[in-house]
């Protein structure tokens, strides 16, 4: 039996971050409709992301983005957030398949096999509605169905999916920076 890789790289994680920003706004940084930038820290200088997150800086601007770069960057990261967990998904069925309880293999628990389909439809619903409707509004309700996606994908780590370096971590990340930049708060209504 192979061992399998179950930390995450948040390096990789933030350069991806600071991917989004440089499709939406090229050579800057994109500040939410309430003046926040959460980018790499080698790009923001700022505090240090909440958690240990040494990677990741928050940093407040007087000036939010403008909307359309507002939007271009939710689109982006609507995109980020849902191959990150279809990721995720793919190590926690690989992690799935190698353990076994009482002789029989995980995955072929029903309940487990209920969680992971509930997961990737999810993840495919996710597809179906940003292509249906990009607009910012839309990117906010697809955030919040990706939440509850992850949050279910990360139970299929065990208690080991809380541990640090583990995807429960940067599933937390991705709700705290959709939150931050896809909140349709007042600034956006």
């Amino acid at each position: 039996m192979t061992a399998v890789v179950e930390s995450v790289d948040t390096a990789a994680f933030a350069a991806d971050l600071d991917a989004c920003h440089d499709k939406a706004a090229p050579g800057a940084v994109v500040v939410s409709a309430r003046g926040w930038v959460i980018a790499s820290a080698s790009r923001v200088d700022g505090a240090p992301a909440p958690g240990g997150w040494a990677e990741l800086s928050f940093a407040r601007r007087e000036n939010p983005s403008p909307a359309a770069v507002r939007l271009a960057f939710a689109t982006e990261l609507v995109l980020l957030q849902r191959r990150t967990l279809a990721e995720l998904l793919e190590l926690a069925v690989t992690r799935l398949e190698q353990r076994t309880s009482e002789g029989a293999n995980l995955l072929n628990r029903q309940l487990v096999r209920g969680s992971v389909a509930d997961v990737a439809l999810r993840l495919s619903e996710a597809d179906d509605l940003r292509r249906l409707d990009p607009r910012a509004r839309r990117a906010w309700l697809i955030h919040r169905d990706l939440v509850a996606c992850g949050r279910t994908m990360v139970k299929l780590f065990g208690a080991s999916g809380f541990v640090d370096d583990r995807p429960g971590r940067l599933v937390h990340l991705m709700e705290l920076v959709g939150n931050t930049y896809l909140h349709p708060g007042e600034a956006d209504a």
